[in-house]
């Protein structure tokens, strides 16, 4: 594996590692103002290709948050718990990851 140490000023690639699923940006916005705290407090967030204007963006927990003292299965139950309670039971999650270059 190559370790980079110095600083990249001029990257223009980013990615990202997600429990969740792909659902229209109004939809989310709109249950976002709903339930503002309730993602905040479990790390739901929006992820998506700032190149990409289609209406769709990835909603869900990045496995960055995922703590020292959780199990997957733990970081998964809580995940789809919390994305039900907001989006409805009929959600499916998934494991995704994207990334990106611009340049």
């Amino acid at each position: 594996m190559k370790v980079r140490y110095g600083f990249v000023s001029n990257s223009s690639s980013s990615s990202f590692c997600v429990y969740g699923t792909y659902l229209d940006r109004d939809l989310f916005y709109k249950k976002y103002e709903e339930f503002e705290d309730i993602m905040n407090e479990n790390h739901i967030e929006t992820h998506g290709n700032p190149y990409d204007w289609d209406d769709t963006t990835m909603v869900g927990r990045a496995y960055s948050t995922l703590k020292d003292d959780e199990t997957g299965g733990e970081f998964k139950r809580k995940t789809e718990e919390v994305m039900k309670k907001i989006f409805g039971d009929d959600i499916k999650l998934s494991y995704n990851e994207e990334g990106w270059y611009n340049g």
